[in-house]
C-alpha cells in the first residue's frame, strides 16, 4: 500500500507543480516578483524530482508567501491553492510532531493530506454551485452563464444561437458543476465523475474572456487525489512497459554538462516556436492555450487509459475522507467560512462566488435562499461611488458607474499610496 501512495503522490506533484506553471502563465507573472521567479524554479525542481519531498514543501511555502503578499487582490483558485498549500504543511508539521521527527516518507504525507484535500474539494464545489442560486444568475438577460456562451459562439460559429440554448446553459452549468462532486463521492461513480469535471472544465477553459486553464490545472491535479490508487499504480507500470521509463533513465544517464547542452538547446527551440506562435496570435494567453490543449488531452488519455488498465472493478477499501487527527479539520473550516463570507457582510471576492452574478452588497442579496439579514458585519454596507482617480482601476470603475465598498477602497489605496481619486 506504501508503494501505491507514493507512486500517487509523485504523479500528484508534478500536476500540482504544473497548476503553478499555468498559474504564472495566465497572468504572464513569470518574473513580476521574486516569488513568481522563484515558484516557477521550484515548480520545475518538483517536476524533475517529484518524490524529493522537501521540493513539495518548497513550493507550498513559496506560494503561501506570494499569496499573502499578493492579498487581497488575489484570485479564487490561487487562494483556494493556497489553502491547499497551507493543508499540505500542516500535514507534515503534524507528523514531525507525531513522529518526533523531520524524517517524513511521502506514502505517509500522502495519507494525511489527502484526505483533507478532497473534503475541501468538494466544500469548493459546493459553493461554486450554492452561490449561483441567485436571480441574476438563473436570468437569461444578465448570467455570466450566457455571456460567456455568447463569448465562445464568437469563435465557435457552429453552436446554436437561440434563446433556448442561452437559457439551457444556466442549468447545464448547474447541473454539471453539482453532479461532479456527487459523482467523486459516490465510489461506483468515482471513475464518471474524474472524467466528467475533465472535460467540462477543459470546454470551459477555452472560453475567450478568460484564461481559465489556471483554474482547471488545479482541479485536475486534485481529482487525481479520488483516483484509486491501484489504477495510478497500473497506468505507472504501464508507462514503463511502453518504455518511456526507460527514456527517464536514459536522460539520467547523461552527463551534466550534455543535460545543460540539451537543455539549451531545447530552450531555444522553444522560444522559437514562441516567436512564431506570437506572430500569428495575440496575448500570451493564446500563446499557452495550444500548450494547455495537449496537456488537457494527455491527461483526459491518461486517465481513461489507467481506468482501462486497471479493469472494471473498483479495487479501493475503506473511506477516502478518513482523517488522521481533528485537527486537521481546521483547514476545511477555513475553507467553508470562506465560502460563506458574503452572505455574514464580509465580502464577496475570492469566496469561490467566481462569475456566479451574487451580490450581497449595500445591504441587499439576490441570492434565492440567503437574505441580507444575515449580514452580521458592515463592510459590505458602506458603499463608495468614484467620480475620478489617478488610478486606471478606479477610473475603469468611475466610467461604468460602479461601486465600490469603503473597505476595499481603503484597502486598495493602502497598497497605491500617491493614487489620487474623488469619491462619494
Amino acid at each position: 500500500m506504501d508503494a501505491i501512495k507514493e507512486k500517487t503522490y509523485s504523479i500528484f506533484c508534478r500536476l500540482w507543480a504544473c497548476a503553478t506553471l499555468f498559474h504564472l502563465a495566465s497572468y504572464d507573472h513569470w518574473t513580476a516578483s521574486l516569488f513568481h521567479f522563484l515558484m516557477a524554479g521550484a515548480a520545475v525542481s518538483l517536476l524533475h524530482r517529484p518524490a524529493a519531498l522537501y521540493r513539495l514543501l518548497l513550493l507550498a511555502v513559496l506560494q503561501l508567501c506570494e499569496s499573502i503578499v499578493s492579498a487581497p487582490f488575489i484570485s479564487n483558485h490561487w487562494l483556494f491553492t493556497a489553502l491547499v498549500n497551507l493543508t499540505i504543511l500542516h500535514a507534515y508539521i503534524y507528523l514531525v510532531l507525531f513522529r518526533r521527527s523531520f524524517a517524513v516518507e511521502q506514502s505517509e504525507l500522502y495519507g494525511v493530506f489527502a484526505p483533507v484535500v478532497r473534503f475541501e474539494l468538494l466544500i469548493l464545489y459546493f459553493f461554486v454551485v450554492f452561490h449561483k442560486l441567485n436571480g441574476d444568475f438563473l436570468d437569461p438577460q444578465t448570467s455570466c452563464g450566457v455571456h460567456f456562451y455568447l463569448a465562445a459562439i464568437k469563435h465557435l460559429t457552429f453552436l446554436p444561437n437561440a434563446p433556448f440554448f442561452q437559457t439551457a446553459t444556466i442549468y447545464f452549468t448547474l447541473v454539471v458543476e453539482a453532479a461532479i462532486p456527487l459523482l467523486l463521492c459516490w465510489r461506483p461513480a468515482r471513475r464518471a465523475g474524474i472524467l466528467t469535471g475533465l472535460l467540462f472544465h477543459t470546454a470551459i477553459s477555452f472560453n475567450p474572456i478568460s484564461g481559465f486553464y489556471n483554474f482547471s490545472s488545479m482541479l485536475f491535479a486534485l481529482y487525481l487525489l479520488f483516483a484509486p490508487g491501484e489504477y495510478v499504480a497500473a497506468l505507472a507500470s504501464r508507462l514503463r512497459a511502453m518504455g518511456l521509463d526507460t527514456c527517464l533513465q536514459c536522460w539520467r544517464s547523461l552527463s551534466f554538462h550534455l543535460r545543460i547542452l540539451l537543455a539549451i538547446m531545447l530552450g531555444a527551440l522553444g522560444i522559437a516556436v514562441a516567436a512564431v506562435v506570437d506572430a500569428h496570435f495575440k496575448g500570451p494567453v493564446d500563446f499557452i492555450l495550444p500548450l494547455w490543449g495537449m496537456y488537457s488531452a494527455a491527461l483526459i488519455v491518461l486517465f481513461l487509459f489507467m481506468f482501462r488498465t486497471a479493469g472494471g472493478a473498483m479495487a479501493e477499501k475503506g473511506s477516502i475522507f478518513s482523517l488522521r487527527h481533528y485537527s486537521l479539520l481546521l483547514m476545511p473550516l477555513l475553507v467553508g467560512l470562506n465560502g460563506w463570507s458574503p452572505y455574514f457582510g464580509l465580502k464577496t471576492e475570492t469566496s469561490f462566488a467566481m462569475y456566479s452574478n451574487l451580490r450581497t452588497e449595500d445591504g441587499r442579496s439576490n441570492h434565492l435562499l440567503v437574505p441580507a439579514a444575515l449580514q452580521f458585519f458592515d463592510y459590505q454596507k458602506d458603499m463608495v461611488e468614484v467620480k475620478r482617480s489617478s488610478s486606471g482601476f478606479l477610473q475603469s470603475l468611475a466610467q461604468r458607474k460602479l461601486l465600490l465598498p469603503y473597505f476595499e477602497l481603503c484597502a486598495f489605496l493602502s497598497q497605491h499610496p500617491n493614487t489620487s481619486v474623488t469619491y462619494l
